[in-house]
């Protein structure tokens, strides 16, 4: 009986170990190198999801004078209102940070917009909140 807990604690410890903490993504945006991690793998439906946002230029420097906008949205539906929204990120200890609150579950589009040096250059990523 005791090698019957035994097991199953193992595999429980070995599938909890199994599960991805963050979702993390590299994308180009025109010249610029964006990793993006978000705090939770899938996104939550309801509450609240943290983008982080790393911006590396051409000669491998972090961009820290740039305005970063997170515009994500769902998919255009019949007979329902759009869901776009966007929300600012903020520069912090050389990244951007910003929240999203996705309002349901299903396929969300989320565009990176990165105004630098009168220039704007954008990267998406698509993910699934449940």
């Amino acid at each position: 009986m005791n090698r019957f807990f035994l097991v199953l604690f193992l595999f429980i410890l070995g599938a909890a170990g199994a599960e991805a903490k963050s979702y993390e993504a590299t994308k180009m945006a025109g010249e610029y190198r964006v990793e993006i991690v978000i705090d939770r793998n899938p996104p939550v439906a309801i509450g609240d999801n943290r983008i982080e946002i790393e911006i590396i230029d051409k000669a491998g420097e972090n961009v820290s004078d740039a305005q970063v906008i997170v515009n994500y949205y769902m998919p255009p539906m019949p007979r329902m209102a759009p869901m776009n929204y966007r929300t600012e990120a903020k520069m912090k200890k050389g990244k951007y940070y910003a929240t999203m609150k996705f309002i349901m579950a299903g396929p969300w589009y989320i565009a990176v917009i990165i105004h630098r040096d009168g220039k704007t250059s954008t990267t998406k990523i698509n993910v699934d909140a449940q």
